[in-house]
């Protein structure tokens, strides 16, 4: 919302090239205001007439939603050193959709891309919540430098002319 970072959108492509305004991430992390009839006890108190009133109803963000995130990282080999190492490009939060009538997982997908050096410097701001090891205090830049997590690979640029994911 300040600006410092800018949110790309991931359905034109994962190469941040498309700027998503914050109203825009606003729907995609919460989702739209819906406008549902309820009954209207200030004019019925009963409620036996069934006089009825349009109200908004804005969903709330859940962090749960946000299990993983997606990390776009170029891999370098060093001919000086021989030895690769990779250079993180940017982060996505990926978001679990679920139906909200039966509660069946329908997919994932990522709400947006953010360019990974733009946001590094937040991220130094901000430490990582450890609760086995409050001796060892580290921020997310760290966490990420340091590549304190586990991944796995879901598309590749070699060889995939189309820009196909990995099945």
């Amino acid at each position: 919302r300040t600006g410092e970072v800018t949110a790309f959108d991931p359905t034109v492509d994962d190469r941040f090239t498309t700027p998503m305004p914050v109203e825009k991430i606003g729907e995609m992390i919460a989702g739209k205001c819906d406008t549902t009839a309820i009954p209207d006890y200030a004019k019925d108190p009963t409620g036996s007439k069934g006089l009825m009133k349009d109200t908004m109803v804005c969903a709330e963000f859940n962090p749960d939603d946000i299990a993983k995130f997606r990390i776009k990282e170029e891999w370098v080999f060093d001919k000086e050193s021989s030895r690769m190492y990779a250079r993180i490009l940017g982060i996505a939060p990926m978001r679990t959709y679920t139906d909200q009538n039966t509660g069946v997982v329908l997919g994932e997908a990522p709400i947006f891309w953010v360019y990974y050096p733009d946001l590094r410097p937040t991220l130094a701001k901000f430490e990582v919540y450890n609760g086995k090891n409050f001796g060892a205090r580290m921020s997310w830049e760290e966490l990420f430098e340091s590549r304190f997590f586990s991944s796995y690979i879901v598309k590749s640029t070699i060889e995939n002319p189309y820009d196909m994911y990995i099945k």
